[in-house]
């Protein structure tokens, strides 16, 4: 009896939690995140409330649960009447676009690093091996009916992989680099890991991680240490044929300087998946200078995180965390404001 009495009291005050969802997902989304808070929490969806109902819900809510916070999901002026607010949890792993400057400093907020993080080593892969196999030029050769057989591919196996940073993202693509044959060379901010590599550092050796790295991946959020980290000096220092793959984030690299360097060293190839301008931030997409006249650049539209039941995946992931700190226990992804306000 005394037992039963503790249960009920327990959903009694968790079910007076609510949580917001800000952007709109699927059916299938949707019933994840019921699934794991539906005895947690109430769920209100932002985009079916409106009037009175909404201003209310506004009022109420504990925790915050979207995409990306975005203006196209939410208001800054509908977070600022959020009296009760202590949580915010984002799907993607990137924490960028998060409207820092709206929220209250005592708000905890969480990103989802690693959520996506097998589609995106996957993806850099192949991005690896279409540039080491020149397999777009080639085609396109064919295409205008050249067989240009000459030219060598290059190998992945025995080279160096260079990954900077080593969250969910640069684990993932550790391991599959490591798999392929390939060496693996790594730098995050402490210099420590769990994963067996060949070297780890800090910030301090990414000159040396430059120098030596034959596929030089990215997979740092984008933060006031981390905005412009790739400039003409980085890229002077990689070798000549190395290959550079950026799924982090666009401002990891001065544009200019990576058009230039890709213009004057055509043995020196970029896949690039994430982009300065693109759709979900800006409105549209957009480059400064004609990359895509360049033979050594390969691009995607930031679709390496997009394979099916990905977002579903990430969807529980971060509801699960939601549900962790309404329960009081350790949640994952804790961000630092101050790394994000530039």
């Amino acid at each position: 009896m005394a037992s039963n009495q503790a249960q009920a009291l327990f959903l009694e005050l968790t079910m007076s939690y609510h949580v917001l969802v800000t952007h709109q997902p699927e059916e299938r989304q949707k019933k994840v995140i019921s699934e794991v808070l539906k005895e947690t929490a109430r769920i209100s969806y932002l985009h079916d409330l409106s009037g009175p109902g909404k201003q209310k819900v506004l009022t109420e809510t504990d925790v915050v649960l979207g995409l990306s916070l975005s203006p196209r999901e939410i208001q800054p002026k509908e977070i600022q009447q959020m009296e009760k607010l202590r949580f915010i949890q984002v799907i993607f792993a990137g924490a960028d676009n998060i409207p820092f400057g709206h929220i209250p400093e005592g708000i905890s907020v969480a990103a989802n690093p690693g959520a996506f993080a097998e589609p995106i080593a996957e993806h850099v892969l192949a991005m690896s091996l279409a540039l080491a196999k020149s397999l777009v030029e080639n085609h396109l050769l064919l295409a205008r009916g050249r067989f240009e057989q000459q030219k060598l591919n290059k190998a992945l196996k025995n080279r160096i992989c260079g990954v900077v940073g080593l969250g969910g993202n640069g684990k993932a693509v550790a391991c599959l680099m490591k798999a392929v044959g390939m060496r693996v060379h790594a730098i995050n901010r402490t210099g420590q890991s769990d994963l067996d590599i060949d070297f780890l550092g800090t910030v301090k050796e990414l000159p040396f991680l430059l120098q030596n790295s034959d596929v030089l991946v990215l997979c740092v959020p984008l933060t006031r240490q981390t905005n412009n980290l790739i400039t003409k000096q980085e890229l002077r220092q990689m070798k000549q044929d190395a290959i550079l793959i950026n799924v982090a984030r666009g401002d990891v690299i001065n544009q200019r300087d990576l058009y230039q360097h890709l213009r004057d060293h055509p043995e020196f190839q970029a896949g690039i998946d994430t982009w300065w301008v693109e759709p979900g931030t800006h409105g549209s997409f957009s480059v400064e200078h004609p990359f895509f006249e360049l033979p050594n650049l390969l691009g995607s539209p930031h679709n390496a995180d997009d394979v099916q039941g990905a977002m579903t995946a990430a969807t529980k992931r971060a509801a699960e965390n939601v549900r962790r700190f309404l329960l009081e226990e350790k949640v994952s992804g804790k961000v630092d404001r101050k790394d994000y306000v530039f």
